[in-house]
């Protein structure tokens, strides 16, 4: 009895022995030295998809599809040379680079990432040992190079590399599963039970505040303008100025993303946000804007033209065609630059430099793409007469497309700037909102009596100004035409021949549905932005004006028949003061007149004169009437009239 008690006590003791080893063998291949244990077990990945992006209503712009890529296990192969000199001209893949990586030890080699149905079908009916195909998810944008530069595009590695892609590339990658598995002899991967499933988690999808149909349209219409002016490339935007959404925007030549290995890297950028150009007569407003809300100029001061030749300092300035007397509104209607360049003389740098910055010109917008650049705005102090002579109409400066668009919606917006929206949302894997980017005023850049100001007189450019081929039956146009010479980089000076022309306008003006800027980079042979950019604004004006089912204005905003008869008899009196106090002997009335002026009639007279302040004319002594004498002197007095 003792004996069988004795020998189960040992039975039992070594039962304990071997589980309490068992126990702390586990104890320590599971939680003090897990590595090894899972050494034995092969970690399988789940891939993730990156999350998609849609255009405004859901379209989707860019999705992830699962795409075969050709592997090769190099141990397997038996004749790396012959089956090299077989893939290479279906790959397209030189045969030497070929046959070095076939030749690798090794269980696993990619040899060709992505295939084509072709290449699949191809390689499938030779049936070679050692290769195959490994499914892998790729980056696809169903409407090819639809809005190309904006989407950007992904590397081969899943890693936005472009454009929207990049800049949100946080929130697209999403992030992989995984699983732990056994290895069997035949090569298959058996799940373990001690392991949980880690699924993937799909990348979060991004709405744009695009629309691809309107898209669609812009980038037909600028790709036909480029053509037809034979022109070196162009862009063009259209935005909500309320909002300061951003419905469209192209840049030409266009590139497929899908095939971003086969366009240049200069393709790649979208030339709307990150190149600079010289805007021309289209940032007359900016000058208008500054002289209208200071209070300094009025729409119907009148101004001399110099008959188209201006010079200031040792530079001669020109207008197309030349004026005489003209009004403040009717130097932006008929464009004159000698116009513009009076009104910057009697508002001076620093005020018009404080609205170039007020505006926004010489600083990122706030757009959600890389790549945007500030502008070229040298400051105030170190401007010249004729750098300031120049920036009235618009060169010496340098500006992007966006920067010049979100001015005119500032305009359109009763003188509030947006900041730009490309995305509108981004919504995680669930459909959950995670992020919203609602619109944001910048500042109040002019009154809304001087944006209601300006947008009339825009309305005239259209009307019968330089924007005429802009104008849509129906609806009130308004918007301003620029033709700019750009810069030979050989000689350092402006080309006689090489010029970008532009067209930024807004409809209807009582109520502002979009903004659209259209730029055209060296268009051939005529260069003028009313002939070559504003057709291409009213194309797209009338595909949206469709697309919305927009009624006609209410009320079309037409010119008064008596406004020229009026301005041309205004201008008339002006121009007879020089005839008169020169046949009468009498002290004109110089009231009005810039100094310029008062000084040319009163050097004719041999009148010596005395000048207090700036500005124009606002006292004069003698007065008006006074019989002239020899040697009599004369008193002006300028300010803001």
């Amino acid at each position: 009895m003792k004996g069988i008690k004795f020998k189960l006590t040992i039975v039992l003791a070594i039962f304990v022995f071997f589980t309490l080893c068992l126990i702390v063998q586990a104890f320590w291949l599971q939680i003090i030295d897990v590595s090894k244990f899972k050494k034995g077990f092969k970690k399988v990945i789940i891939p993730c998809k990156r999350g998609v992006i849609y255009d405004r209503h859901g379209e989707p712009l860019a999705i992830t599809v699962q795409t075969p890529s050709l592997y090769a296990c190099p141990d397997l192969i038996d004749n790396p040379k012959k089956i090299a000199k077989i893939l290479s001209p279906i790959l397209k893949i030189d045969e030497k680079e070929l046959l070095k990586k076939l030749k690798r030890k090794g269980e696993f080699i990619w040899l060709k990432r992505w295939l084509s149905a072709e290449e699949v079908k191809k390689l499938e009916r030779l049936n070679i040992k050692g290769l195959g195909f490994r499914l892998e998810n790729r980056r696809y944008y169903p409407h090819s190079f639809l809005a190309g530069q904006v989407l950007g595009f992904v590397g081969i590695d899943g890693k936005g590399l472009e454009g929207i892609e990049r800049k949100f590339d946080k929130f697209l990658i999403g992030k992989d599963g995984y699983y732990y598995g056994l290895k069997d002899a035949r090569g298959y991967i058996s799940l373990s039970p001690r392991h949980p499933i880690k699924p993937a988690e799909d990348g979060a999808s991004i709405y744009l505040s695009l629309d691809y149909k309107i898209q669609y349209a812009v980038e037909e219409s600028l790709k036909k303008a480029i053509k037809k002016w034979q022109a070196r490339a162009g862009s063009v935007i259209v935005l909500v100025p309320q909002t300061g959404e951003i419905l469209a925007m192209a840049n030409y030549p266009f590139f497929d993303p899908n095939h971003f290995r086969n366009a240049y890297p200069y393709l790649w950028r979208n030339h709307a946000i990150a190149d600079v150009f010289e805007p021309g007569s289209t940032f007359k407003v900016v000058l208008l804007a500054a002289a209208l809300n200071e209070n300094i100029w009025t729409p119907h001061d009148i101004l001399y033209g110099e008959k188209g030749k201006y010079c200031i300092e040792n530079a001669v300035f020109h207008d197309v065609k030349p004026f005489g007397w003209l009004s403040v509104e009717h130097t932006i209607i008929y464009s004159s630059n000698i116009g513009a360049i009076k009104i910057g003389e009697k508002i001076g740098k620093n005020c018009f430099y404080k609205y170039i910055k007020k505006f926004g010109f010489g600083e990122k917008t706030g757009i959600d793409l890389d790549g945007e650049a500030n502008g070229l705005i040298r400051p105030a102090e170190q401007w010249t007469a004729v750098d300031t002579a120049a920036a009235c109409f618009g060169q010496g400066i340098a500006i992007t497309a966006l920067q010049l668009a979100l001015a005119y919606a500032a305009i359109a917006n009763n003188g509030k700037l947006m900041r730009p929206i490309i995305v509108k949302s981004i919504r995680n894997f669930l459909g959950k909102e995670i992020m919203h980017f609602s619109p944001e005023i910048k500042r109040q850049v002019i009154s809304k009596k001087t944006a209601f100001q300006i947008k009339k007189i825009l309305r005239k450019v259209v009307l019968k100004g330089t924007g005429q081929e802009a104008e849509i039956a129906g609806y009130n146009v308004a918007g301003k035409t620029g033709t700019a010479q750009k810069i030979d980089l050989e000689t350092g000076r402006y080309s006689p021949n090489k010029h970008i022309a532009s067209f930024v306008g807004f409809f209807p003006v009582e109520n502002p549905r979009v903004v659209i800027a259209v730029i055209i980079d060296e268009p051939r042979p005529v260069s003028y932005g009313g002939i070559v950019a504003a057709p291409v604004f009213k194309e797209i004006a009338e595909y949206i004006i469709w697309q919305w089912q927009l009624p006609p204005s209410s009320r079309i905003v037409r010119v008064v028949k008596n406004e020229d008869k009026l301005i041309k008899e205004s201008q008339e009196i002006y121009k007879n003061k020089e005839k008169i106090a020169v046949s009468n002997g009498i002290m004109p009335d110089l009231h009005g007149l810039s100094l310029r002026q008062a000084m040319k009639i009163l050097q004719k007279l041999k009148i010596k004169v005395k000048i207090k302040g700036s500005g124009i004319v606002v006292k004069q002594n003698p007065v008006p009437g006074t019989h002239l004498k020899e040697g009599m002197i004369c008193l002006l007095e300028l300010g803001a009239d």
